[in-house]
């Protein structure tokens, strides 16, 4: 995990728990703008280390 993921994983973390704040004290609005926040944070591309195995074909 890079830095910059654990930063979003952190900031993420903070706006759903300032979303349920906002819900108990029933500011929905600023609720609206952190869940489409935290949203947009989850749904951020980032890199991945991807790894390619090919496997041999089945001969006949």
């Amino acid at each position: 995990m890079t830095w910059w993921m654990a930063a979003g994983l952190i900031a993420t973390i903070y706006c759903i728990v300032r979303v349920v704040l906002d819900l108990r004290e029933k500011r929905y609005v600023w609720a609206g703008i952190g869940a489409c926040c935290a949203a947009l944070l989850l749904f951020a591309p980032n890199e991945a280390h991807v790894v390619k195995i090919d496997l041999p074909q089945r001969s006949r």
